[in-house]
């Protein structure tokens, strides 16, 4: 079969993966930041300064919204159409760097556990990803020009895009391709003209950075965090085959074989992405969470690194035994595909990671109950966004919605509900259920409450009389 075949059944076979999972698992990856990126995109039509805030990514926003009108289905559809791309120009970057079984990283992106667990939810790393390969794609085409003006827009589909551009500085630098520089500014002036209109300020797109602080609410962690949990970004098997072609690149690079892009795209875009996170939760700055899904914004990346690390098992054991080296590489090939699978805490858990939570289940029936009365049509106070979507409820309208916080129940009237729930408003805005309780003219309406990992959830409704 010609090999320009395999990749179009392939991607077929990731569209049909896709669909499955969108149609058998109504997950969101999370209960939080995943909702309110759908939420932005939704609403960003009826206000359109959502279209410039920096924490919702104004790239993802403006490209995520007509799909966002379709539900959260239709941002699962835009991720999938995302993870598509990134894995056809991921396959072509192999292809150009004359990467021997190119095929493979396509098999690698699909099976790594958490990129296929993030490409269902309404988180921006999946665009990032497909920036992230679009540039290094052109950069091996030496269309330096399409790849510098790419790379320009990472920041505004996440912030560590600013950690890419510094390399792919580096790398136009070493290939001497000085005019493309300034063209790595393409993205900030675009939007900084764009945004004025609406902050009346040139300088929004560095004076409205969310991170841009050397603190954090969230505190720090382990120097090594980020590294130990490349595993469970990964997988077993790929986290093997990642350290074995990040040393190969090392190798090579002192016997001075290595190509550029491998080095200053490849190695050095991991290496940085790796090295800065890890040292914003060591030292608890720029709001870091330490989450390990930021890793999957160069999952192409490590998938082309992997692929290196396959390659040079499949070559160093049975170079010259065409048997013996089409044996290891459907073994493998199997462990990858068959990893996601199995009982481990790196693989995929069905239940808890690819449909909804036991809180988004109780907002679902605390919606519910509202819906069925048809009473939605007053203010509510809360906090767990899940509301916003069961009900139908634009988030951003503080005529209709607002947060927890103790100024907001204050200035409760009647016929105004407040939904606490003791996962966002207990343990972020720090209001007790009692504390509710306690508040006169408030009657309690309705509560939902389940077990999940051990801790009782519960959602309480409350109307001011």
């Amino acid at each position: 079969m010609p090999k320009k075949h395999v990749i179009y059944y392939l991607l077929v076979l990731q569209a049909i993966i896709c669909t499955f999972s969108i149609i058998f698992f109504n997950g969101t990856c999370d209960n939080a930041d995943s909702l309110v990126h759908y939420l932005f995109a939704k609403y960003a039509p009826l206000h359109p300064k959502l279209f410039f805030d920096h924490w919702a990514k104004p790239v993802y926003v403006i490209l995520a919204s007509p799909f966002a009108q379709l539900g959260f289905t239709g941002i699962k559809i835009f991720n999938s159409i995302i993870s598509l791309m990134t894995i056809f120009y991921t396959y072509k970057t192999a292809e150009i760097l004359k990467l021997k079984n190119a095929l493979l990283v396509i098999v690698i992106m699909m099976f790594a556990p958490l990129n296929y667990i993030i490409t269902f939810s309404g988180l921006t790393e999946p665009l990032f990803a497909l920036f992230t390969i679009l540039g290094i794609f052109f950069c091996a085409r030496q269309k330096y020009l399409s790849a510098s003006v790419i790379i320009s827009f990472l920041p505004y589909v996440r912030s560590e895009g600013l950690i890419i551009i510094g390399v792919f500085s580096l790398y136009f630098i070493i290939k001497k391709a000085w005019r493309v520089l300034p063209f790595l500014l393409s993205g900030s002036i675009f939007f900084s003209i764009a945004g004025y209109f609406v902050y009346h300020d040139l300088l929004w797109v560095f004076t409205k950075i969310p991170y841009a602080t050397l603190s954090s609410v969230y505190g720090k962690g382990p120097l090594l965090h980020f590294v130990e949990e490349l595993i469970n970004v990964l997988g077993v098997p790929l986290y093997a085959l990642l350290w074995i072609g990040f040393i190969l690149i090392w190798v090579k690079i002192l016997k001075r074989k290595a190509q550029i892009e491998e080095v200053f795209l490849l190695l050095f875009g991991f290496g940085a992405f790796v090295v800065a996170h890890s040292l914003f939760w060591y030292l608890g700055i720029f709001n870091s969470l330490g989450l390990k899904r930021v890793l999957i914004g160069i999952m192409p990346i490590m998938a082309i690194i992997a692929l290196l690390g396959f390659n040079f098992l499949s070559d160093y054991f049975f170079r010259a035994k065409k048997i013996p080296n089409l044996i290891l590489q459907v073994l493998l090939i199997t462990y990858i595909i068959i990893f996601p699978f199995t009982i481990n805490p790196a693989a995929i858990h069905w239940q808890k990671e690819m449909r909804l939570g036991k809180d988004q289940v109780l907002a679902n029936q605390m919606s519910k109950y509202f819906l069925e009365k048809n009473d939605t049509h007053h203010l509510f106070i809360y906090d767990h966004q899940q509301l916003s979507i069961g009900m139908g409820i634009d988030p951003f309208d503080d005529t209709k919605c607002k947060n927890i916080s103790k100024g907001n129940i204050l200035a409760m009237k009647p016929g105004d509900v407040i939904i606490w729930e003791n996962i966002f408003a207990e343990d972020e805005a720090d209001i007790k259920k009692d504390e509710i309780e306690k508040i006169p003219g408030l009657v309690k309406l309705c509560s939902y409450d389940a077990i999940a990992d051990g801790k009782e959830l519960i959602f309480s409704a409350y109307k001011k009389e």
